[in-house]
């Protein structure tokens, strides 16, 4: 059959078709009809239940994820509380502005009561960071081996924070003939370091600052 026969077909001329042909035409009708649904109708509700499917499965992993965090929530307040706390008990060991006088004068006491002199005692000035204050001191004193440790021993024993750093020990030049001034000058030590203690600062503090950084 040409393509002219087929354009001129008309109704009467399918009915005389033989069975067998007919049959033929209806079959190639539906998967014609088929194609062309699957393809306008079926095909994108496919695509969008598989859309819908994968936004429930991410929906149902979040939910998971929820849920885990909301068991999970009393122990994670549990750890705030405790944290809070822990960070009380840190700002109480951080001497106020009253009480540094005293503290320096602890470091001071605690060197000379272990046979230690002070050649140099220089407190350098306060350096705010973000919620404290560095006050360091640097410090220069003469002394055994031991007094020197028991003296670092005592210094982190106290109830405030101290720090010592930049440690440099050296012996004592020998000023004497004698062979007990070279032995007293052998057992002699200097130390040079910074002992660094810390201040929390309040908001009066952090507005004094930030007016101060604001002046031209």
């Amino acid at each position: 059959m040409t393509f002219d026969e087929i354009r001129n077909l008309q109704v009467e001329d399918i009915l005389r078709w033989p069975l067998k042909t007919k049959l033929i035409a209806i079959a190639i009708i539906i998967v014609i009809l088929g194609i062309v649904v699957w393809f306008e109708f079926i095909s994108p509700e496919n695509d969008k239940y598989d859309a819908l499917q994968t936004q429930e499965e991410s929906l149902k992993i979040q939910i998971r994820q929820k849920q885990l965090l909301a068991a999970s929530l009393p122990a994670y307040q549990a750890q705030i509380k405790e944290m809070n706390v822990r960070f009380q008990k840190f700002l109480e060991q951080l001497p106020n502005r009253t009480q540094i006088p005293s503290l320096l004068d602890d470091v001071t006491l605690a060197g000379r009561s272990r046979g230690l002199d002070f050649e140099l005692f220089q407190p350098t000035g306060e350096i705010n960071k973000n919620f404290y204050a560095e006050i360091p001191v640097k410090l220069k004193v003469v002394g055994t081996y031991n007094d020197i440790g028991r003296f670092a021993a005592a210094v982190a024993a106290m109830p405030r924070i101290v720090t010592i750093s930049g440690i440099d020990i050296s012996r004592v030049p020998e000023t004497g003939s004698t062979l007990a001034a070279k032995a007293l000058a052998a057992q002699q030590l200097v130390m040079q370091c910074t002992a660094t203690t810390y201040r929390y600062l309040d908001s009066g503090d952090k507005t004094g600052s930030a007016q101060d950084g604001s002046k031209p």
